[in-house]
């Protein structure tokens, strides 16, 4: 289904490309579409029944907690963008049979850490972060100790240096993993993407 000329409304998971652009253009749908709702509950309660105390009127204060819900997320991902598709072709090849995930906003109690990229081979979790004020030392801690909390050893490594990044992760799409492997990189994948906005 297509919105606008180059808005492709497929579903898209957290982890693929333009994650961060559609979950956007989503929430802001989503958060706009239930504050309507709202206000038309509101008008339609007080005009059948001329007075503000009725039952639609419940309904629709009642509906403000989900639009608030929508509003909120959507402001704090607003700041953020999707990769650009020449940054994820170059990851996308660089990384081999790697796990790869793009647009990960990681979400934590004291903020949300905006990962470009994130690859998984081996027992490894490596990052790249374009933000130059990327708390990486807080990211590295907060991801290891998440995964420890559910039983995943991982070395997990995040970048502010691109080149030092596709650098590690060619090193990590070399490696030779068991099948055993695999599966442990398989379970840190999917606890990552509980982590993601």
């Amino acid at each position: 289904m297509v919105l606008k000329e180059g808005i492709n409304m497929r579903r898209i998971y957290k982890g693929q490309f333009e994650y961060i652009k559609k979950r956007k253009l989503q929430l802001g749908l989503l958060s706009v579409g239930c504050f309507l709702l709202v206000f038309a509950l509101l008008i339609t309660g007080y005009i059948s029944t001329g007075t503000k105390e009725n039952l639609l009127t419940m309904v629709a204060i009642l509906g403000v907690l989900p639009a608030a819900k929508f509003a909120a997320t959507f402001f704090i991902i607003f700041p953020h963008h999707s990769q650009t598709k020449e940054d994820f072709d170059l990851v996308q090849q660089n990384c081999g049979d790697a796990i790869f995930y793009t647009d990960v906003l990681f979400s934590t109690e004291k903020k949300v850490l905006p990962t470009d990229f994130v690859v998984i081979r081996g027992g490894n979790v490596c990052g790249y972060a374009s933000q130059p004020k990327y708390d990486t030392i807080f990211a590295q801690e907060y991801l290891g100790n998440m995964l420890k909390k559910n039983g995943v050893k991982a070395n997990i490594k995040i970048f502010t240096d691109k080149t030092r990044f596709l650098r590690r992760i060619q090193e990590i799409a070399a490696l030779e993993v068991e099948e055993k492997q695999e599966v442990r990189d398989e379970r840190t994948a999917q606890l990552l993407l509980t982590l993601i906005m």
